[in-house]
């Protein structure tokens, strides 16, 4: 498998590093999910034929993903080697069959003579390109606004906010020359950026000046450069203060006009560009970018990366239908949603934090973009399961704003549903009132997407998993541009036993090779199972990933106590556990792995409300740890009947799945059936073989 991974690939221009999934084009790389790189492996090793979604979906997703996921990582791969839909000369899009790969595929030192007439020329490894002499010519508008970028100086990046709009105006009207074929001369002409203050003092909005005073030198020195256009010099006044219309006359060759303004409000900047068609004064493309006032140079930087990203999106037609799919018209502001998505499904809290600052940036460029609330309370609830009370109560916060934010502006939108549904597992004990909303949404007929996974959770929790898996069978799959606060796929995970699921949640590491759940779930087993050694790397990844350190704890803890290093007979057990109530599960766990009843009914009688959701998705995996004399003990039983997840909890989720059979066409095992009419309680699952 090493080998496999370190073999040196070729596609067309690029070389791969698919060990490290990186797309490289002499000394610029583009570095891709590791999925999408083994999307890209797979065409290439197929690429005489067309390789379909549902082939793609079936080899590299779980049975819960749709076309959507395939649509992301060629979405990905495209933007990585500077394709677009329009030009598809990497990878081309088949309507209705799937995809082919269109690049020259080479392994190994299998290197041809590079020949200047193949378009899809292969660049040996030992003819990387170090200089920008060498470097070849670039073969889209963007590569050349790319080259264009690293060929000024420093110093003129200084004045160079009119570098990013060189971009807008070299991507929007080489796209145009091509697309369209005018027979009419390109002719941009340039005006002085107007310069605006908002509530700022006069000494201050001078230091700042010269941005724009230096623009216009600046962009007419820059586009000159450029074959593809001719740009001149406008007066001052040609460009209108109403930026939807052109002042009047302009010179006769000027096709387009590239119109802007800075404004300095306090320590903030705000960057306006439009390049305006002459003809009539249609806004071929427009855009805002804002930023704190501060280094110029990283000002300038932020303001190019944006526009970069934005015309990316722009450009290509299947990526615009897919954003307006989503819910935005702003380029930048999917730009912004999409991070969120790929670092939300990384699974860590350094990701979900991340994953929130992006979705909120998303909903600052378009306060209207639902999905991009849905995606921050999702990553939200997601972080708070793994996050102490403090953080947990900001959290709260945070969705709880989400919702009546969105609620303000439509009271019916189906979203809703689901941030209520977030908020109420956030809250720990509120899952009564959970189970009962879910109940009546199932009973309804037409339940939202989540329920039947919801209503699965609150069985596999209470040992149903029979029932659970039946739930999960009919549980409705996430839509294209839909975002679920579910994930299916580890809700089945849990219904395997041990040694299936390690190696199912293995090969899921192969993707999002920091996910504290599979990665604590996976040593915790393997110590339980006698495999020390090989449960300490896991443990110390999990470690590293879990900045909030409550997921990395309780793993800690139970593989010390199955080494043997946290036991009631160790004179510094005390001092070992945590303390506080943020430890509170953790320490009850080991208390009862030890065999101490009395020592784990305190500490689970002092958990916070909050933390009671421990006890919802984790006490029926946990009691796996622990000895039959523990879970045999009445005094175990009635703890759990004391924080109502026993058997009065057991028997109202076994009522639910007898209210709802009619409907759902789920009906208790006979396992659990007989439990129910003796009113005992179920202390083991009713799917693994009994041993």
């Amino acid at each position: 498998m090493n080998a496999e991974l370190n073999r040196t690939l070729t596609i067309g221009q690029f070389n791969i590093s698919r060990i490290d999934s990186k797309i490289v084009l002499g000394d610029e790389e583009h570095k891709v999910s590791p999925r999408s790189m083994e999307v890209l492996i797979y065409l290439a090793e197929n690429r005489n034929r067309i390789v379909s979604s549902e082939e793609l979906l079936s080899k590299f997703w779980s049975s819960v993903a749709s076309d959507h996921a395939v649509h992301k990582a060629i979405a990905e791969l495209r933007a990585a080697m500077g394709d677009s839909v329009r030009s598809q000369r990497y990878i081309k899009t088949v309507p209705k069959r799937g995809y082919k790969l269109l690049a020259t595929v080479l392994s190994d030192t299998n290197v041809p003579a590079a020949s200047s007439t193949d378009s899809n020329i292969i660049i040996p490894s030992d003819r990387a390109i170090h200089s920008h002499a060498d470097r070849p010519a670039a073969s889209s508008a963007l590569q050349r606004m790319k080259l264009a970028l690293e060929l000024m100086d420093a110093r003129q990046a200084v004045v160079g906010v009119g570098v990013s709009l060189v971009l807008i105006a070299l991507v929007w009207i080489t796209d145009i020359e091509r697309g369209q074929q005018q027979e009419q001369e390109l002719v941009i002409g340039v005006p002085t950026f107007r310069f605006e203050t908002m509530g700022f003092d006069a000494n201050g909005a001078e230091s700042n000046r010269y941005l724009v005073e230096g623009l216009k030198s600046t962009l007419i020195n820059d586009l000159s450069m450029l074959n593809s256009l001719s740009v001149v010099s406008l007066p001052d006044e040609s460009g209108s203060s109403d930026t939807r219309t052109l002042a009047q006359p302009l010179p006769d060759k000027v096709s387009h006009v590239l119109q802007g303004t800075l404004i300095q409000a306090e320590d903030r900047l705000r960057v306006i560009v439009n390049l305006v068609r002459a003809a009539d004064g249609v806004h071929e493309y427009s855009g805002r970018f804002d930023m704190a006032e501060g280094d110029l140079f990283a000002i300038q930087d932020t303001i190019v990366t944006n526009i970069i990203s934005a015309l990316e999106i722009h450009l290509d037609e299947e990526e615009r239908a897919r954003m307006k799919d989503w819910g935005t018209q702003d380029a930048l502001a999917y730009e912004r949603f999409m991070h969120g998505e790929f670092l939300n499904a990384q699974f860590n809290p350094v990701d979900w934090e991340q994953a929130i600052a992006f979705y909120q940036d998303a909903i600052a460029l378009d306060p209207g973009f639902i999905n991009a609330y849905l995606g921050a309370a999702t990553a939200a609830n997601n972080l708070s399961v793994h996050s102490r009370i403090e953080k947990k109560q900001e959290l709260i916060a945070l969705v709880a704003g989400i919702h009546r934010t969105v609620a303000a502006m439509d009271r019916q939108h189906p979203a809703l549903e689901s941030i209520r549904a977030m908020e109420m597992r956030m809250a720990g004990n509120e899952y009564r009132q959970e189970e009962a909303q879910l109940r009546q949404q199932i009973l309804s007929g037409s339940p939202p997407p989540f329920a039947m996974a919801h209503y699965a959770l609150l069985l596999i929790g209470a040992r149903l998993y029979e029932e659970a898996s039946q739930f999960l069978d009919k549980a409705s799959e996430v839509g294209p541009f839909e975002i679920s606060p579910d994930e299916i796929w580890s809700y089945r995970v849990a219904l395997l036993p041990p040694t299936e699921a390690i190696d199912a949640r293995k090969r899921e590491l192969q993707q999002r090779p920091k996910h504290i759940g599979y990665l604590g779930s996976i040593a915790r087993e393997l110590a339980y199972t006698g495999k020390t050694m090989e449960a300490q790397p896991f443990m110390e990844r999990q470690r590293q990933a879990d900045s909030e350190g409550i997921s990395s704890d309780y793993t800690r803890s139970v593989v010390e106590a199955h080494q043997g290093r946290l036991h009631l007979g160790n004179e510094s057990f005390g001092t070992e556990i945590a303390p506080g109530q943020d430890a509170a599960f953790t320490n009850g766990v080991v208390s009862f792995i030890n065999g101490d009843v009395a020592l784990g009914a305190k500490f689970w009688s002092e958990l916070h409300p909050l933390q009671k959701r421990w006890l919802i998705n984790a006490v029926h995996s946990s009691e796996g740890y622990f000895p039959d004399a523990v879970l045999n003990d009445p005094r175990y039983e009635a703890l759990l009947e004391a924080l109502d997840v026993g058997l009065a909890w057991q028997r109202t989720l076994m009522e639910g799945v007898m209210v709802m059979q009619g409907v759902t066409d789920v009906a208790l095992s006979a396992t659990a059936y007989e439990h129910y009419q003796q009113k005992r309680f179920m202390g083991h699952n009713n799917l693994w073989p009994s041993e």
